[in-house]
């Protein structure tokens, strides 16, 4: 996954987005602001569309602290990071080298989900703090803003904790089989297993919601589970290489965070 639009560097990493992100963009802002004049007719259309974009924004801001995470952590166990690159299912780490041993694999791998666990948990933190009480919607639309962000930081996270190899809960599965097994391809195979199981699950749902009334939402569902299957598939390619001694070139090694086609994590976020 190459970016089309470079934004710039952190720590040395390239950030950048691919072109397909602009669409996820609008489709997210449009959401927002549907989303916010159902649950608050009081607000004017002003501060519905300013809370959308706003919200839009920050969400991509705190998609790219849960990629950074990955990648500076992965710099700090000794791996070169190529890029952070934000694209339509959300954004993905590449990473130069795989992890030599089960334990960078298992940090590199759960960074992302606990900054966006952090992150989520922030959020709320603060609009508690200004008056938001659990059992009520937001008055304003600056504690909206945050009461979304919380929530759907703590989705992501929780979504990209699923054992679906290459997601970060299935590298996670993957380190701690490598721990146990003592064993880098067998690990591997394992969790590529478990992850075309999780996708194949992913798939049958999107199809039963899809003919359930829920077009758009099924359809993307299912778009994720593909994604995830052809993701698994591939890792059979280095596992191979592995088992026969011999080294390639391929790809570097991605760590993808999913989100869904409204901003909301697949519940399932990543």
């Amino acid at each position: 996954m190459h970016s089309n639009m470079k934004l710039g560097r952190v720590s040395g990493i390239e950030v950048g987005l691919h072109y397909s992100w602009f669409i996820i963009a609008g489709l997210i802002v449009f959401s927002l602001g549907q989303h916010f004049r159902q649950i608050h007719p009081g607000w004017s259309a002003t501060e519905i569309w300013i809370a959308a974009f706003l919200t839009a924004a920050l969400f991509f801001v705190t998609l790219l602290l849960h990629e950074l995470a990955h990648s500076l952590v992965a710099q700090k166990r000794g791996l070169k990071v190529r890029a952070i690159t934000l694209f339509a299912l959300g954004g993905v780490s590449q990473i130069q080298d795989d992890a030599g041993d089960a334990k960078t694999e298992f940090w590199v791998a759960i960074a992302g989900p606990i900054a966006s666990l952090m992150i989520g948990l922030g959020c709320l933190g603060i609009a508690l703090g200004l008056g938001w009480h659990r059992s009520t919607e937001p008055q304003t639309a600056f504690t909206g803003v945050l009461v979304w962000l919380g929530y759907i930081n703590i989705s992501l996270a929780a979504f990209n904790m699923i054992p679906a190899f290459p997601l970060d809960g299935g590298r996670v599965l993957r380190s701690i089989l490598w721990a146990v097994t003592n064993n880098q391809v067998r690990s591997i195979r394992i969790a590529s297993g478990v992850g075309q199981v999780v996708a194949f699950l992913f798939i049958l749902d999107g199809i039963w919601r899809f003919f359930s009334g829920d077009g758009l939402g099924g359809v993307w569902i299912a778009f994720l589970g593909w994604f995830l299957l052809e993701a698994a598939k591939a890792s059979y390619v280095p596992v191979k290489t592995m088992a026969t001694g011999t080294r390639g070139s391929g790809p570097a090694t991605a760590y993808p965070t999913m989100q869904q086609s409204d901003g909301n994590v697949v519940k399932e976020s990543t």
